[in-house]
């Protein structure tokens, strides 16, 4: 299955809520989504963007752990353009004990290979925290899986930074120091709990209709 945008990220950067914030903010109600397995098989769902919120997002590390493609349609002119966007399995660092989250991270790699749009999602108050603790902040550099990420995703035709959960504390900290040592153009802060940020993605979104 081709993919037009794809989020990726570390696990429990917040992916899948910037997904399910991003069908609100377009006004979806109901979600449209293409469930493709790392075994192959392609399935549909549907349920409420409530629904959603409440079975998908958590705490826990790798709650999904196949490729959701979200089927939005979104204004494009005098027309509306369907557009995909798919949510994957977090990545992390090491080899993982379960067999099943090994692979879905394999499908999530060889996913970006093919997406058009790659939203990179770097939780901003993780990074703020972690500048809070280092000892030498001029040293300081993303570890290594992000910047592995951040080199791939630049290789795709549009790749943006998400700046998550920027309602937190020591998020703004963080995305400050993503806009120094990443391309400015394609940082943006985002809120999936509170909304804000969306209307720059949006920007980001019509390119793929």
């Amino acid at each position: 299955m081709s993919t037009e945008g794809l989020v990726i990220g570390r696990t429990n950067a917040g992916k899948t809520s910037f997904c399910l914030r991003l069908a609100r903010v377009l006004g979806i109600r109901e979600l449209n989504w293409l469930v493709e397995r790392t075994d192959g098989v392609t399935q549909r769902r549907r349920m409420d963007v409530r629904e959603a919120e409440e079975i998908l997002t958590s705490g826990d590390a790798h709650q999904t752990r196949e490729l959701q493609t979200l089927i939005l349609s979104v204004p494009r002119g005098k027309v509306d353009r369907v557009i995909r966007v798919t949510d994957t399995t977090g990545l992390a660092d090491g080899l993982h004990q379960d067999a099943s989250v090994r692979k879905a991270m394999a499908q999530t790699l060889r996913s970006m290979l093919q997406a058009r749009v790659v939203f990179h999602v770097i939780d901003a108050a993780s990074v703020g925290q972690a500048l809070k603790r280092a000892r030498d902040v001029s040293a300081f550099h993303l570890d290594y899986l992000d910047e592995q990420m951040i080199a791939l995703g630049k290789s795709r035709q549009t790749y943006v930074v998400l700046a998550s959960k920027m309602d937190l504390p020591a998020a703004q900290e963080g995305y400050r120091w993503l806009r120094q040592h990443l391309d400015k153009g394609c940082v943006v802060p985002i809120s999936a709990r509170e909304g804000t940020g969306f209307q720059e993605v949006k920007r980001h979104v019509w390119r793929l209709a």
